[in-house]
Order: C-alpha cells, then sequence, then structure tokens
C-alpha cells in the first residue's frame, strides 16, 4: 500500500508526467472522458444515467423547485445566490452541481442562502456541471465541483484536485461525522477490502455530498387489501414470506404484482448477491469475477424467477404498460414491494405519488442463506479543483465543501429527500424520519449496516460492466436460463480482467485470494 495512502507517483503537487504514469496505471486515458454512469430508470437493462437514476426524475412543472445557471426561476420571494449583493472584501467560489432541480434543487438553493447568511465574505456562483471533466483538464474548471467516482478518479493525477486534508484538520472536521465511500473523494489505493472501510480515510480532494443506497419500498394500501401484513422489524421476514406475499398482491384483474424485479446492478441483484453470503463481485487479485459462487447465482435466480417463473414481476415489456402516466410502476400504485433505490430520494416518490396511496420502507429481508443484510453504497461528492489554487480560494472553496456535507445542510437533505443525508447526525433527525413516507427510520439503518459495500471501482469497471448488462440481460427476459446467463457474465469477467494490466486494488485481509 502506498505510504500514508500517497496515490504511486504523486507528490504534493503532480506533474504532467506523473499524471500520464498514473492514468496508464489505472487504465483511463489521459486527456479523455471517463464518465462513470450508474444504473437506472425502468426497464429490463439499467439505462445508463448520471447520477444513479431511480432518483432522479424530473418532477413535474408545478412541484419543482428548480434554478437556472447564474438565476432562479423569476418568483416574487426568490433571489439568486449568485445574484446576492456582494459584500466589500468578498471573494467569489464557482461551483458546478447536479442539485439544480426537484427536491435536490430545493435543499440548493435552501443551502445556498443559509451559506450565504453564514459566510457573506464568500460569495457562490453556480455553474452548469456539462463539461467540467473538460473544463478540470484544460485547468479552467470550477473551484468546487459535483462530480462521480470515476472522473474523480480519472482525474486525480492530472493535478485536477486540491489535497484539503490539512485544511480540514484546521477546520475541526469530525470524520466520524459522516458515511464514507473509499476511492470518490480520498484517495485509498482502490480499496476492495469486505466489507468496505467505514471511517474517511487517505489524502482527502473534497467532502461527501450525495449518497445513495439500495432498499425495499412498499405500497401499504396495496398490501393492506391483499391482506398481507408488512414487516416492521429487523429479521421480520425471509425470502419464502416474500415470495408469499407476492401471490397475495398480484392480481392480474387488477393489474397489480407483487414485486417489481429489474436488472439494475446496483439497487437490486449486487445488494440481494452481498445479503445471501457474497463478500464482493471480483477476487482479491482482481483476476475474475466471482458469480460462479452459488449465493450469487441463488440471489440472481430467485429475483429473475420472480418474473419468469412465478409471475409476480412485470416483465421488462411490460412496464410501460402497468405504469400507464406515471414514471413507473410503483408509482402507478401497481407494485406490491420494490427493491431499489427510491429509498434514497423518496422526495421525488413524494411528488409522483402524493396521497394516492400509503406507502413505506421496509427492513432488509432475511436472505435464504441467512447472511447479514448489506446494502450497495456509492456517493457523488463534491471536490475542490486546482482552480481554486491557481485563484487564491483553496480555503473557501474547501469551507463551501464542508457546509455542504455538515449537519446543517444534510438536515435540509432530509427534509428535502433527493438523496440519502451523508451527515449521521442528520439522517436520524425527526425531520428526517418523519413520514410521509412511512418506515423513513430504515434508511438511517440501511447506512449503519457495517456489511455494507461500495463499487468496487478498478480502471476498466465501466467497460466490463457494460458487456456484463448485455450478457445478463437474455436470462431476465427469459431467452437464456438465468444459470446460463450468469454463466456468460461470469466468463466475461474472467476474459476482461485476464486482460486487465492496470492499477490492482488493495484488501486489507484476504476475501478471495
Amino acid at each position: 500500500m502506498a505510504e500514508a495512502g500517497r496515490p504511486p507517483g504523486l507528490g504534493p503537487r503532480v506533474s504532467r508526467r506523473q499524471a500520464v504514469r498514473l492514468l496508464g496505471r489505472l487504465g483511463l486515458g489521459a486527456g479523455g472522458t471517463f464518465a462513470l454512469a450508474a444504473c437506472g430508470s425502468a426497464g429490463g437493462v439499467d439505462k445508463v444515467v448520471a447520477p444513479t437514476g431511480e432518483g432522479t426524475e424530473t418532477t413535474p412543472a408545478d412541484t419543482q423547485a428548480s434554478f437556472r445557471i447564474g438565476d432562479l426561476d423569476a418568483k416574487a420571494d426568490t433571489t439568486a445566490p449568485s445574484e446576492l449583493p456582494a459584500q466589500r472584501g468578498s471573494v467569489d467560489v464557482t461551483f458546478a452541481t447536479a442539485s439544480r432541480a426537484g427536491p435536490r434543487g430545493a435543499a440548493m438553493k435552501w443551502g445556498l442562502r443559509r451559506f450565504g447568511d453564514e459566510r457573506p465574505d464568500i460569495r457562490v456562483r453556480v455553474e452548469p456541471e456539462d463539461g467540467v471533466v473538460t473544463r478540470l483538464v484544460a485547468g479552467t474548471a470550477p473551484h468546487v465541483a459535483q462530480m462521480q467516482q470515476g472522473d474523480f478518479l480519472h482525474l486525480l493525477s492530472e493535478d485536477a484536485f486540491v489535497e484539503i486534508s490539512g485544511l480540514l484538520s484546521q477546520m475541526d472536521v469530525v470524520k466520524e461525522d459522516y458515511y464514507f465511500v473509499p476511492d470518490t473523494y480520498t484517495w485509498n489505493d482502490l480499496d476492495h477490502s469486505s466489507p468496505s472501510p467505514r471511517l474517511m480515510q487517505g489524502l482527502q480532494f473534497g467532502m461527501p455530498f450525495q449518497i445513495e443506497i439500495s432498499g425495499f419500498v412498499a405500497n401499504a394500501t396495496l398490501a393492506d387489501v391483499a391482506g398481507v401484513s408488512l414487516p416492521d422489524s429487523e429479521n421480520s421476514w425471509t425470502w419464502d414470506d416474500w415470495t408469499e406475499w407476492d401471490a397475495q398482491m398480484t392480481d392480474p384483474d387488477a393489474g397489480t404484482f407483487g414485486t417489481w424485479a429489474r436488472q439494475n446492478y446496483h439497487h437490486q441483484y449486487m445488494p440481494m448477491m452481498y445479503s445471501n453470503g457474497l463478500r464482493k463481485p471480483f477476487d482479491d487479485g482482481l483476476t475474475k469475477t466471482m458469480f460462479d459462487q452459488p449465493e450469487a447465482l441463488e440471489a440472481w435466480e430467485y429475483l429473475i424467477g420472480k418474473i419468469t417463473m412465478h409471475r409476480t414481476s412485470p416483465a421488462f415489456h411490460e412496464t410501460p404498460a402497468v405504469s400507464g402516466d406515471q414514471s413507473n410502476p410503483f408509482a402507478a400504485g401497481k407494485i406490491g414491494i420494490w427493491p431499489g433505490g427510491r429509498v434514497f430520494s423518496t422526495g421525488y416518490g413524494l411528488a409522483k405519488i402524493k396521497e394516492r396511496f400509503r406507502w413505506t420502507l421496509l427492513p432488509e429481508a432475511v436472505a435464504m442463506r441467512g447472511g447479514p443484510p448489506a446494502h450497495l453504497v456509492t456517493d457523488t461528492p463534491n471536490l475542490v479543483s486546482s482552480s481554486a489554487i491557481r485563484d487564491g480560494l483553496e480555503e473557501p472553496a474547501t469551507v463551501l465543501t464542508v457546509f455542504l456535507a455538515g449537519e446543517d445542510f444534510q438536515g435540509r437533505v432530509g427534509i428535502e429527500r433527493g438523496h440519502m443525508p451523508v451527515h449521521k447526525a442528520a439522517i436520524g433527525s425527526p425531520t428526517s424520519v418523519a413520514p410521509p413516507p412511512d418506515g423513513m427510520q430504515w434508511l438511517k439503518a440501511y447506512a449503519d449496516r457495517p456489511a455494507n459495500r461500495s463499487r468496487f471501482f478498478f480502471g476498466t469497471w465501466w467497460e466490463w460492466w457494460q458487456r456484463n448488462r448485455t450478457l445478463g440481460h437474455k436470462g431476465w427476459t427469459g431467452e437464456q436460463s438465468p444459470a446460463e446467463a450468469l454463466e456468460l457474465c461470469q466468463a466475461w469477467g474472467v476474459e476482461h480482467l485476464s486482460r486487465y494490466e492496470h492499477l490492482k486494488p488493495f484488501v486489507r485481509e484476504p476475501v478471495y485470494p
């Protein structure tokens, strides 16, 4: 492991030559864009979107809280943060963010006003996130940028970001206060330990901001009609219970289904595999995938069986009809239990569901092998760019990232519910757990689980995942058996990783030697 978590070849400031060397080891070409998209919206195959998609649908215009770049929608009581009168001696910090609409935009609008009240000496100018990767390479980036993990790692050694570890120490940032995902705004040697490390560590270039996590939501009204008593405590339901309840809630005449099973890597089948005992998707040496393990196949077959065997989940081609005029079949009131990403973004669901039915988050189902429940967790952080050093704004830019990760702002995130709060006190506050929907306390229970996993990123993850998704799809459509499709995914993993010659991950203790 590199000394003190330092990226290989990196000094206090990174030369272009050193940048190209590390990029080659990571398998990420210099100067290009490596936008890591993730799993997403309605459909059998995860749609390529960024940020990850179940929580990011646009809300209707009449409920949408949005602001334009450098402006806010013209309303009597609004003034754009970027248009607030500049205090004498104040500095301008530019900030690129995707949080400009819906619940995320509402929280950001509130937060930048609050920040302006607390720090009138720092004037925030909001910029679009479009093209930020190219601008980082060119040295013309905003001072603070909200970015995906793949882009961060791609640009880490291009001298694109400022290490702020020392400043954070001076600001008395308590690292234990935050949920942590390695290698997203810190350098952790591509940490593939399982479970993933939970304490913020390593050289730091930003602060956590927008966490996404898997979990379960349920239509409590539909369950009541079907005579299903939904679980409300830990270890209170199993996969067998789920199968039984699916049958009760599925009604062809009413067009309802017990579950919405989907080929969703981040929010469905990988968390299910983890809860069933799979430690991680790759071996320690990153030479093959681990889909040949029985616990992986059991979870894969269980989910697909809801579509192809039990007919208690709509198939891919049926989803639009079941959804009707809504964005997905759960919002349409046609799904009993939905394992997915809606749990971290309930604000988007509230705007669509309104009061048409009562819904709730659920505890995790006990898997076939009875393993500890686990969730896949990702983060889209705010990073301090090298432009901050160029303009002498390293400290003000860092102050902004700390504020946006702090209890005050993340408490507002818990109210608007566009994503999961990253601050541990904020996620457990009364306003964050208050209904609707019911069961919001389970979001904190998900985040606190010690067996949670990160994405286990590596240099060519994107290429591997795209092909893995395509190969697995026929198992979900019934064109192949689930076992046949997963065997193809495993073979692809072996083939792809046998050619992987870039930076190998770090593992604290052997898992799959």
